[in-house]
């Protein structure tokens, strides 16, 4: 068993303090992947533990999907000026940039990755098999930036892994407007997920019950 490290213990804690005094002991920790080939600032990003994130990104060059996810849009478009292909590369847990950058809420990373050519429709390779834009509506600036990438072009049709749609998580989320958007572009409000349930089901479930009524009187 991978015994583990004081750096990924702080992080879960979201403790600076500790980070820094477990850097200290062993700089190798801010580099080492973790298990699973995740880097630790991608684990510090995924732990909201943001202040610890910064702290590490000092100790080498951001990877194209570290930039994409800290928005760090200058960084991006070096990169993939550079080597182009970047923008169709998966992390080791099966995210684009664009979907790290959609899903973190890093808009200016988001639009550097759109102007070069990241493919929109890129699916992930992992069970959620899911857009960008998905992961736009999951993260903390869904509702801003899933109609952005809308307004680009992207497909609202799409389904995900366990039958999950766009609908789905904006109806789970209580995005009025966003299931507005989303039905106006043609998505399904009665397409149903693996376990049965549609995007109105989901939102009553969640407690929004407005957003289950939009959807409800969409018919």
């Amino acid at each position: 068993m991978t015994a583990v490290r004081p750096l990924m213990l702080a992080i879960q804690q979201r403790d600076l303090e500790a980070a820094k005094a477990a850097l200290e002991r062993d700089a190798s920790q801010a580099t080492d992947a973790i298990p699973g080939g995740l880097s630790p600032l991608m684990f510090a990003l995924y732990n909201g533990a943001l202040e610890i994130a910064q702290l590490l990104k000092g100790f080498r060059p951001l990877d194209v999907f570290e930039a994409a996810a800290m928005n760090d849009a200058r960084r991006v478009a070096e990169l993939v000026a550079a080597k182009p292909e970047l923008t169709k590369e998966y992390s080791p847990d099966g995210w684009t940039p664009m979907h790290l950058a959609a899903f973190l809420g890093a808009r200016e990373s988001l639009f550097v990755l759109l102007g070069l050519g990241a493919p929109m429709e890129a699916v992930s390779q992992n069970p959620m098999s899911n857009t960008p834009m998905h992961a736009a509506i999951a993260g903390p600036a869904g509702e801003a930036l899933a109609p952005l990438l809308i307004g680009f072009g992207a497909d609202v049709k799409y389904v995900g892994g366990s039958g999950v749609s766009a609908l789905h998580l904006a109806a789970s989320r209580g995005f009025d407007g966003l299931c507005k958007l989303l039905l106006s572009r043609g998505a399904d409000r009665l397409g149903k997920t693996e376990d049965g349930k549609n995007a109105a089901e989901i939102a009553r479930e969640r407690g929004h019950l407005n957003t289950a009524a939009i959807l409800d009187l969409a018919g």
